[in-house]
């Protein structure tokens, strides 16, 4: 039996956990205001905020209720539009209204549920983490810079709020952007889960049958009637996976952190800043929310962002068999073919480890059709070594869209002890280039994606201050 509110009213039910949300808030709940479009997570019509229990109080996130297994959100607060509704616009919608930033009004309920997570997650409502939110809501009609004002006057009418995040929400309340039945959810969640009488098994793997499920985001596009009667351990559900700290000499990521957790960690940040922004390309903001580093990784796309990164980083994962005993294996030992990995039905990616670095530079590039939000025609990724004297101490890059696996180009010692000039530096970038097999596909000719891994090679070294003489 699942339990959990949505929007004022408890939900207690017995259809299967792999049920997504968007068709138990539309059939069972006709709350239509929720909207079924792509059902990939990719425009953002069908956007809830789920609210869970964690030690500050209640922590609210945008996700996209499409791909969202009701198992997953089991002692939780979900929020439609409905549930921000009330005699009167709230502020949100009246800024929406006020800036004509709605036509046929389709993709509008999804847009109001990204800016009110804005409202509840930003620190200080700043305008480009407003941007930031809607970055996986697509609307066709009414044009994105009056949707852009509306933000922007939200920004502003909430710069007073103060940056204390557990009086929040009774600002917000105060501001007219939540309902008053807000301040009772967490009471209400902690007694729904004192209630339960059966225990939670659902984030355990009990038999060889049973699915594990992290973020869902990549599952749920691909096979969701199939998920729907399967018997799922939701991993996301697991404390004991779900931290980030920083050793001595390496970072520490449990298999459950998601992308945007990851993004937005200080101690990810104290080491690799870039990481704020460069994640900004890896999806949108709501599927961010729910996506796992492990689960980019298991995904085994050959252009799988997270791989590319993390293979650069020269990350390692820590694997857990059935008998609860681990293994390391560096991320490069990991990809052995198209969608093949060393690891075996039952074990578990439980821990992805990453070096500190030390004196060390990292970048990431990515080329697709759309600049963002998009899976790459070749993504790459650089973290070199570079001596006082400028010599190239360690070198590793990855290249993605270029062979069946993300790749980490080997045979690059020989450019050790060289200096950055810009003859070494296009060695390297030719020397990358002439070491991938791609195919032509739809992103693009094996030509193409050559030439073009070449030039983002190049790109890492202008991000570096290395100037170039490209030919």
């Amino acid at each position: 039996m699942l339990s959990f509110i949505i929007n004022n009213k408890e939900i207690c039910t017995d259809l299967p956990s792999g049920m997504v949300l968007l068709d138990f808030i539309r059939e069972e709940q006709h709350l239509t205001g929720t909207k079924e479009a792509c059902r990939e997570g990719e425009c953002g019509a069908c956007t809830v905020l789920v609210g869970t229990m964690c030690p500050d109080g209640i922590s609210y996130k945008a996700c996209a209720s499409c791909i969202l297994p009701i198992g997953d959100v089991k002692g939780c607060h979900i929020v439609t539009v409905e549930g921000l509704s009330g005699d009167t616009l709230n502020t949100v919608q009246r800024l929406i209204v006020e800036n004509n930033a709605s036509q046929c009004g389709f993709c509008t309920p999804g847009i109001v549920l990204s800016l009110t997570g804005f409202c509840l997650t930003s620190e200080t409502f700043a305008y480009e983490d407003a941007i930031d939110a809607l970055d996986g809501n697509i609307c066709r009609c009414t044009g994105y810079v009056s949707i852009r004002s509306a933000a922007r006057c939200l920004c502003e009418e909430l710069r007073h709020i103060c940056d204390n995040k557990n009086g929040r929400i009774p600002a917000l309340i105060e501001a007219g952007v939540l309902p008053r039945y807000f301040l009772d959810i967490p009471a209400r969640l902690k007694a729904l889960a004192s209630c339960s009488v059966s225990a939670d098994t659902s984030s355990k793997c009990s038999n060889s049958n049973t699915v594990p499920v992290a973020g869902g985001t990549d599952l749920f596009v691909q096979k969701p009637e199939e998920l729907r009667a399967a018997h799922i351990a939701f991993l996301s559900r697991r404390s004991d996976l779900n931290y980030i700290r920083a050793g001595d000499a390496s970072l520490f990521i449990g298999s459950a952190v998601t992308i945007e957790e990851f993004r937005n960690s200080p101690e990810v940040l104290r080491y690799f800043p870039s990481m704020k922004s460069d994640l900004l390309r890896h999806s949108s903001h709501i599927l961010r929310n729910k996506a796992t580093l492990a689960g980019n990784i298991i995904n085994a796309s050959p252009v799988g962002d997270m791989s590319i990164i993390l293979l650069a980083l020269g990350a390692r994962l820590v694997i857990e068999g059935k008998d609860g005993k681990t293994r390391n294996t560096p991320l490069e030992e990991f990809f052995l073919g198209y969608k093949k990995m060393a690891y075996s039905c039952g074990e578990l990616v439980r821990e992805i480890v990453i070096p500190l670095p030390s004196n060390t530079l990292f970048n990431f590039e990515k080329v697709s059709n759309r600049e963002t939000l998009d899976i790459a025609a070749v993504n790459t990724a650089m973290h070199i070594n570079i001596s006082a004297d400028d010599k190239i101490v360690d070198l590793r890059i990855s290249a993605g869209g270029v062979a069946p696996i993300p790749l980490l180009v080997r045979g690059l010692e020989k450019f050790y002890g060289l200096k950055t000039v810009p003859d070494t530096c296009l060695a390297i970038a030719d020397t990358v280039m002439n070491s991938v097999t791609p195919i032509d596909d739809i992103r693009g000719s094996a030509e193409y994606k050559k030439l073009l891994l070449k030039q983002l090679i190049l790109a890492h070294f202008d991000t570096f201050g290395i100037r170039q003489v490209t030919k």
